[in-house]
């Protein structure tokens, strides 16, 4: 029994074993090597070979080597026959290996379950190696019309929409080797106007907090959302905030959780910000610092009333049993007390806006304004807030040519303006 061992530039081809068959003649055994599983186990193919006739050393080995090509030109053929599996099969699997590999975050991974029924009605039947590029664009473009049936959407959601597809894709190049290239490069999305954000001015914001005072509502909301409105905290990065994550000697609260609920499915549960740049010590304002004794008091309260029924889980904003607060609690709550007291009730994620807006306003560095939102870079920040930063900028402008033409009686102060729900932060 022999071992021929075939090489080129040093890379085996192939493991050739010289055997006998049940007549006893001398038959060969070829495996070939077909790469790996994702465990990472090698998977090998073989086939017998028999010489017809008696060969020389060298002749034998060159009819080796022809077999071993056809060999693999057969497995490439077939493997290219088996490439017919759908979108959709590839993109089930996609999920799992990221969710499983831990390459992606719980709440993109609910984001992209949410998206699928949408994508597979559209490209899912659809064998994986015949998705083109025309394909892709032509799916974002119905989408961007609701061409398909469903809502239109915007631009952002367009791109929510090609990054799950394209995911799907570089999955199928990367770990299946069963495409070669992406069709979703160069796809564009269709560019739509945003809708305007509404704002609360300043004004607003002081009228609200005032109001909270008066009608003595429970201190949990008015720290929950003075949370929102000085430090410009996302929903659920303020219902994340524990006591252990306040640093009274230093004044600062460590951003470091979210609080997400994406469906029934998946419940409430945390996940980390958005992006490294989310991990973010902010320094607390003397106005909340001197609520959260009180806020302490209202949780130890509550505690003594429940008894054993209370639970210990050391957040900041609890449900009335003690677990974190839900997340849909604060808006239900402000709506109601807005449309009790008289006041219009804008989106929570508006206090986050009205604070951008006025610390540009007041001249805060957009860089500066970016890590206090916890955006990756400014560029985010620039691209979000284009309307905030033009108004400061037309601003800025009018100063300047006030002050040039020697004429500032023209220029009203930046915490006085109140057009277009631009106020600044005084």
């Amino acid at each position: 029994m022999i071992f021929v061992l075939l090489k080129e530039k040093g890379v085996l081809l192939a493991n050739i074993q010289e055997t006998k068959n049940s007549k006893g003649e001398t038959v060969y055994k070829i495996r070939v090597s077909c790469g790996y599983t994702r465990e990472g186990k090698q998977i090998l193919r073989s086939k017998s070979w028999k010489p017809e006739k008696a060969l020389s050393k060298k002749k034998l080995l060159e009819e080796l080597n022809k077999q071993v090509v056809l060999f693999e030109l057969e497995l490439k053929n077939q493997t290219i026959q088996k490439t017919t599996i759908t979108f959709e099969a590839v993109a089930r699997d996609w999920l799992e290996y990221e969710k499983k590999s831990g390459s992606i975050k719980t709440s993109s991974f609910y984001t992209y379950k949410g998206l699928q029924e949408r994508i597979f009605d559209a490209i899912g039947n659809i064998p994986i190696e015949k998705l083109t590029k025309a394909i892709v664009q032509r799916f974002v473009f119905d989408l961007s019309e609701g061409k398909d049936g469903g809502k239109p959407l915007a631009t952002k959601t367009q791109k929510n929409y090609l990054s799950f597809v394209s995911g799907v894709c570089n999955y199928a190049i990367d770990v299946l080797e069963i495409i070669k290239s992406n069709p979703c490069n160069r796809v564009k999305c269709e560019k739509k106007e945003s809708k305007k954000r509404q704002c609360y001015t300043i004004e607003e914001e002081v009228t609200l907090f005032e109001a909270f005072t008066k009608k003595n509502v429970p201190i949990k909301f008015q720290v929950f959302f003075m949370f929102l409105a000085y430090l410009g905290l996302r929903k659920g990065e303020a219902l994340a905030i524990r006591w252990s994550d306040i640093d009274y000697s230093q004044k600062t609260v460590f951003i470091e959780k979210q609080v997400v609920y994406k469906s029934h499915e998946t419940g409430t549960y945390l996940d980390t910000p958005k992006t490294k740049a989310g991990f973010r010590n902010l320094i607390i304002p003397q106005a909340i610092l001197d609520m959260l004794p009180h806020l302490k008091a209202e949780q130890e309260s509550s505690s003594s009333q429940l008894g054993d029924k209370w639970i210990e889980s050391d957040y900041l904003f609890t449900s009335e049993t003690g677990g974190v607060m839900s997340v849909s609690r604060s808006y239900s709550w402000l709506k109601k007390f807005c449309k009790e007291e008289g006041f219009e009730f804008k989106a929570l994620h508006s206090f986050r806006h009205c604070t951008v807006t006025n610390l540009i306003h007041n001249n805060v560095d957009v860089g500066v304004v970016a890590n206090i939102l916890g955006h990756a870079n400014p560029n985010i920040t620039l691209g979000i807030y284009t309307h905030e930063i033009k108004k400061a900028t037309a601003y800025g402008t009018s100063v300047m040519s006030a002050l040039l033409s020697d004429d500032s009686s023209n220029v009203e102060p930046a915490s006085r303006k109140s057009s277009d729900n631009d106020q600044t932060m005084t």
